[in-house]
Parts: structure tokens; sequence; C-alpha cells
């Protein structure tokens, strides 16, 4: 029998990650590209498949391309690939068929699911979380995303959106509007954009700095940048305390920009779900992600790699 070769990509607003793997997760070849979203949905739906095109014509001429994984910006219905919502990132992506749209054109078995959960499960795979069956993982950038895994499947829900952890209620988001429009929610308190906003109103600035120095003020002991952090590092821990209480999993990733910049973060939300989960398990194990950029790409292939093996 040939070899098995899978094509993951991952599309965001602003660029679009796509790998060729071989049958154990390992890539092969790999390209980015910039996602031109303010073309609308046919031209980033053509940026996609001529990645993917591209990579599989790389494929050796014994090996088979089997089918590609593709995690997507906003909330996918599952299996059937239709984008049920989608922010201004990606303007006019809301309603695409993409399993459909680039199933057709590649010919091959494709899946598609949110960005978030194929990051999630390829850590289940190929990175931190490999070995589990159970984890619970939340991204910290500009938003606040997540995703969870029992039994070794992702958790979708009825509409896609299960583990959307940033749109949970958070009490010390109480009264902050959120990206969603509601207000109250997680996003509204711990994301990059929360942080950047609450340092600027606090120090009274119309326009703040970035998360990244606010970071750094935090570490040098700037007082209004230690309480801005460590309010939004309390209220993400709080909201993994919920999770980790209700799920009990074998572990937390805690992946994104904001959540990569040290102990500065780190030990707030660490103390926040020791201080807020069930006594029997304030010590679970909160890591990392193992992998690198291109870890949501390789998180698709292996989701159709194994969808492809069990059917």
């Amino acid at each position: 029998m040939s070899p098995s070769l899978y094509l993951g990509a991952d599309i965001g607003g602003t660029k679009i990650d796509a790998v060729l793997t071989d049958e154990a997760g390992e890539p092969l070849a790999q390209r980015r590209v910039l996602t031109p979203a303010q073309q609308g949905p046919r031209a980033v739906l053509d940026a996609v498949v001529a990645a993917l095109a591209e990579l599989r014509a790389l494929a050796p001429a014994d090996a088979t391309v089997r089918g590609a994984g593709i995690g997507t910006h906003g909330v996918v219905t599952y299996p059937e690939g239709v984008v049920a919502a989608a922010s201004q990132a990606l303007p006019g992506w809301t309603g695409t068929p993409l399993r459909e749209a680039v199933a057709d054109r590649l010919g091959l078995p494709v899946f598609v699911d949110n960005d978030v959960n194929v990051l999630a499960y390829g850590e289940l795979a190929l990175g931190a979380g490999r070995g589990h069956r159970d984890l619970v993982f939340v991204t910290v950038g500009t938003g606040v995303g997540g995703a969870v895994i029992a039994g070794g499947q992702i958790v979708r829900g009825r509409h896609g959106s299960g583990g959307e952890v940033g749109h949970a209620p958070s009490a010390a988001a109480a009264g902050l509007p959120c990206s969603c429009g509601a207000t109250g929610h997680l996003d509204a308190i711990a994301s990059g954009t929360a942080i950047q906003r609450a340092y600027a109103e606090a120090a009274a600035l119309a326009a703040g700095p970035g998360t990244s120095r606010i970071m750094e003020l935090a570490a040098l002991g700037d007082p209004i940048a230690r309480q801005v952090v460590g309010v939004a590092a309390g209220a993400l821990g709080e909201a993994i305390a919920g999770l980790v209480s209700v799920l009990d999993p074998a572990l937390v990733i805690v992946a994104g920009g904001v959540a990569a910049s040290g102990a500065t973060f780190w030990d707030p939300m660490r103390h926040a779900v020791r201080t807020s989960t069930l006594p029997l398990l304030r010590e679970v194990r909160m890591v990392r992600p193992g992998l690198g950029q291109a870890g949501a790409a390789l998180g698709a292939a292996a989701l159709a790699r194994d969808e492809l093996t069990l059917t």
C-alpha cells in the first residue's frame, strides 16, 4: 500500500497556514500566505485551495494524499463544514460552505472545524496533550478562545460553539462590553484588547501601550500594569477553574500571545485556579502548547487523518 499523506490548513484573518504531513503527523512541507480578507470569501477560498494544491503537487510519486483538514476563524457546523458565524476579521465569511467548496475543487474528502478546535486537537495528537484523552485548551491573544476534548473527541455542542470560554460570564467583567455585543463576558476582561483598554483607562491615557509592553511594565513593578494584568489573569483562572471542576481534565493547555508573557500572567492565573476549583483538582497540570506556529494546520491534518481512519 502506498504511504498516506494529509493536507491541513488554518484560515485566519491575516494569514493562511498550510501543511502536507505524513501519517504520523510530521510536516513534509509548509506554506504561509496572506489572507485576502478584504477581497471577499471567494478570494479567500482561492488562496486556500491554491496553497493546498501546491503542497499536494509536492507529494512523492509513490504516496497518496487521502484528505484535507481545515481550521477556520468563526463558528463552524460539523461535519457539514459551513461557517455559521464569523466576525469582520473575515468579511462576508458567515454562511460560506467551506467543506463543500474546497472538496469540489480538490477532489478530496475535506473536514472543516473551528481554528481553536483543530489547534487543541493538534496538541492532543501531536503536542503537549499527547498520551491524554481529556483536556481543556484556552488561548489568550487579541481575544479569548477555547476548546474542550473529552474521551479523545472535540466537544462541539449543538451549534458548533462548544468550548467558547471567552463568552462565558465573568463577575470581574460585569458591565464591560464584549466583542460579541453582549456585556460581562470573560473576553471583556481577560483578552489582550481588554488589557490594553483597562490600562489606558486606569492611566488616563487616550491610547495605552500594547499588551506586550503592559506585561513588561507589570514585570518591572508598575502598579497600574500589575493591577490590570492581575485582574485579567485572575478572571481567566476562575473561568478555567470552573471548567476543571466540571470536566476533570488530565491537563489544561494555555496558549496565545498574552499567556506567553510568563510568570506575570501565569502566577495570578494559577493562584485563581487553585483557590476556585474543587480541592481534589487544585493541582491540575497547566502547561504551554507544544506545537509551533503551524499548530492549527497540523491539527487539521491530524483530524482529517483520524476521521478517514475511522470511516
